[in-house]
């Protein structure tokens, strides 16, 4: 009896740790988008504290993307040669520094620092996440685990924005973030004591790595990639679908919706989590219509229009009732769910033994929008505004101000729904050409080991 026990105790051991495992990369991935949206959420406590422009905010913020951005390909390499459990746990101490760099900072460029390296640390959250999962589970559970990463980092986002906006009111915003020290800290040490590079028995074929990708290979992964001129058209079109969420939702749509729609925080915020709900259900459903029918444009097109016709009702036509914002901001964050598919075109444009380099190259490309277009609309506020400086001496920016700066957005999702008709079907299969294919016939597999289709449904 005892011996039966103890063997059905180990096999839900067994079947249970994995996925303990792959949760803590997934909570690394939460505490990522915790502390990208942080700065959205505290606008004016930082524009008094560093008595910046709108240009300089829109910069500060975009600090953690200057990192995070071309630490998208290296990433994997490092886990490659390093394994996952220290890389993990030390990246996110890193991201712990740059925070406590960011909390202390009395000047502009300090602070600047501190969201550099946070941008450093978190740029291996989902990458190892993905890692984690390749090695633990079994292949058709890759895309469950892609999927849930992003569902809950963007839950994750919507949340945050509620808790430090009435942390804030409360404490201000140094106060505000102490807590996420702390929890940065533990969530190091926990991915130390349970985090394993690889199960003890390695019997699935999906956690067998093979030796890690060398510098000539990855030249010529580079080089298929950045020649292929559809890579291009696709990290364009993602960049400009991601918009709303790297420019809007990350930084300044709390800012605009109090100043053109009177809105108090809390209500903001509301309406901005509206947007992550409708984001976090469509992007399996529309992933999974793409999968049925064969067709990755279509989906891609087809949302994107609406979303750009939702958010143009947003910033042109006035007197919108906050109950009908609710609505609008879902339903353009359902819209915007098709932008995964994105990441699927990257991947069936090149070989499949590079699939990954090219789904982390597709990745760096779409969040050179928050790179280029956070600081753009600061610049566009302070271009645009005639209003006089407040008693404090600081610029203040009216609705009409918002409205001329942030059209970026919606003219962005516009292009880009016009260069999606220049996109080539794929048709859910390979694109690649033979000889590329050769190339790598030999070769080990590269970054993020291979993706299954169905990774269509998830974005980073």
């Amino acid at each position: 009896m005892r011996t039966a026990n103890r063997m059905v105790s180990s096999s839900l051991l067994t079947s249970v740790y994995p996925w303990l495992v792959v949760c803590c990369g997934m909570l690394f991935y939460c505490y990522n988008y915790f502390l990208r949206v942080s700065p959205s959420v505290m606008q004016n406590e930082l524009t008094e504290s560093f008595h910046m422009t709108a240009a300089q905010f829109g910069t500060l913020a975009a600090f953690y993307y200057y990192a995070y951005t071309p630490m998208q390909i290296p990433a994997g390499m490092i886990y490659d040669k390093f394994g996952v459990r220290l890389v993990l746990s030390f990246a996110c101490l890193i991201a712990v520094l740059g925070l406590s760099i960011f909390i202390s900072a009395d000047n502009y460029m300090m602070a600047g620092a501190g969201r550099c390296l946070i941008g450093l640390g978190t740029a291996f959250a989902y990458i190892g996440t993905l890692k984690l999962a390749s090695i633990w589970l079994p292949a058709n559970r890759f895309a469950t685990v892609a999927g849930l990463a992003t569902a809950i980092g963007m839950m994750s986002g919507a949340l945050s924005q509620k808790y430090l906006t009435t942390l804030i009111a409360a404490v201000g915003y140094k106060e505000a973030l102490h807590g996420a020290l702390i929890a940065g800290v533990v969530l190091s040490a926990i991915v130390l004591v349970l985090v394993r590079n690889r199960p003890k028995a390695e019997v699935s074929a999906v956690a067998v790595m093979t030796a890690p990708i060398n510098i000539k290979q990855l030249a010529s992964a580079l080089r298929i990639i950045f020649t292929n001129p559809q890579m291009w058209l696709i990290g364009a079109i993602g960049c400009l679908l991601y918009l709303p969420s790297s420019v809007f939702l990350d930084l300044w749509g709390i800012p605009y919706l109090k100043a053109v729609y009177g809105l108090s925080a809390e209500q903001a915020v509301s309406i901005c989590g509206c947007t992550f709900y409708g984001w976090i259900i469509s992007g399996p459903f529309i992933g999974m219509i793409s999968d049925k029918i064969k067709r990755r444009c279509f989906p891609l097109t087809f949302t994107g229009a609406f979303a750009a016709i939702l958010l143009c009702v947003v910033f042109y036509v006035p007197g919108i009732e906050v109950s009908m914002l609710n609505a609008i901001f879902f339903m353009i964050g359902f819209c915007c769910g098709a932008h995964p598919l994105c990441f699927a075109l990257g991947k069936e444009n090149n070989p499949i033994q590079i699939s990954g380099t090219a789904v982390a190259t597709t990745n760096m490309l779409i969040m050179l929008g928050g790179v280029i277009f956070q600081p753009v609309v600061g610049k566009l506020l302070d271009y645009h505004t005639s209003s006089p400086l407040s008693a404090n001496g600081l610029a203040v920016y009216s609705s009409s101000d918002y409205t001329f700066a942030l059209s970026v957005v919606p003219l962005g999702v516009a292009l880009g729904i016009i260069l999606s008709l220049f996109l080539k079907e794929t048709r859910c299969e390979s694109q690649a050409k033979a000889a590329d294919e050769q190339l790598f016939a030999q070769q080990a597999p590269a970054l993020v080991p291979e993706l299954e289709p169905e990774l269509a449904t998830e974005t980073k």
